[in-house]
């Protein structure tokens, strides 16, 4: 196996973790070992469900854990991906050790929503760490090293940090069980501006950044598309804008038919994809070496 598809398959099975990590919230199973590493005292527990769920998942985990590991050794060994990829690569070792402390402190404070918010959002990024290996070993002959002196360089900085902190904004609503403070959608209670008083003010926090979120990343791939010329970049921001759409739905069927387990985790996990899209665009956008139209 090449190097190159050892990533893409790490990067298509952490992505398919950060769809296995919201069911386990979703079905109430976060808790259903309460110690931890092991599950109730033992390696291999006696299976309900709800520790299948959590118990899967770690075990899910462990195993991207050593795949993390053997890609960081394997990058290391080689003098020439030691140079190009030893930045990527010890950050995702890094963000590997922290989602294992993450991991380990979700349980013993018991699903603290802080924790729990973070351990989504350094998922996120231990994704963005393989993700970015993949994309450095690509055969794409257009690339260069790093220019930040790149047309609307601050507009896909600003919508990469709103994007992901409207992922965190999603967390608090799930870690403080806001998901249906109010259970009608567009409006709160019949109304557009409730009172941001207890976990309406989270639910709210979460719908109005998301429209926020929206039309910077609807607005960012018309400028791609009206503006520059990278054909990868149009074409991640416009998968990226049509993702939105399909967010803005799911969140909709997510509050109108009370949070169906499927429906929560696929929320999450198609958020994370606008996110890596853009990111994605914004690769290829700080790595090309074509002029653009200014």
């Amino acid at each position: 196996m090449t190097l190159k598809r050892f990533y893409t398959i790490l990067s298509a099975m952490i992505l398919i973790n950060l769809l296995y990590g919201p069911l386990v919230r979703a079905t109430d199973s976060g808790l259903a070992c309460p110690d931890w590493p092991l599950c109730h005292g033992k390696f291999v527990p006696e299976f309900t469900f709800q520790i299948f769920m959590e118990v899967g998942h770690r075990y899910y985990s462990g195993i991207l854990g050593i795949l993390v590991g053997i890609g960081f050794v394997w990058i290391l060994q080689n003098k020439n991906t030691r140079k190009s990829l030893g930045i990527p690569a010890t950050l995702s070792l890094l963000f590997l050790i922290s989602q294992v402390i993450l991991g380990g402190l979700t349980v013993t404070k018991l699903l603290h929503p802080t924790t729990v918010n973070l351990h989504l959002l350094n998922a996120v990024l231990l994704l963005s760490a393989c993700v970015t290996i993949r994309l450095q070993l690509s055969d794409d002959t257009s690339l260069s090293k790093f220019q930040w002196d790149r047309p609307g360089k601050y507009y896909f900085v600003i919508v990469l940090f709103v994007v992901l902190y409207q992922l965190f904004l999603g967390g608090k609503v799930s870690s403080h069980y806001a998901g249906l403070a109010c259970p009608d959608f567009p409006t709160c209670h019949g109304e557009w501006f409730p009172e941001m008083v207890g976990t309406i003010r989270f639910h709210m926090e979460h719908r109005l950044f998301g429209y926020l979120a929206a039309l910077l990343v609807l607005s960012l791939s018309a400028y791609a598309i009206l503006t520059l010329e990278n054909p990868k970049v149009k074409q991640f921001l416009k998968l990226a804008a049509y993702l939105v759409s399909i967010q803005i739905f799911l969140g909709a069927m997510n509050v109108l038919y009370h949070l169906p387990k499927l429906i929560t985790g696929l929320h999450t996990l198609n958020g994370v994809l606008v996110f890596l899209f853009c990111y994605i665009a914004a690769f290829y956008h700080f790595h090309h070496s074509s002029k653009e139209v200014l």
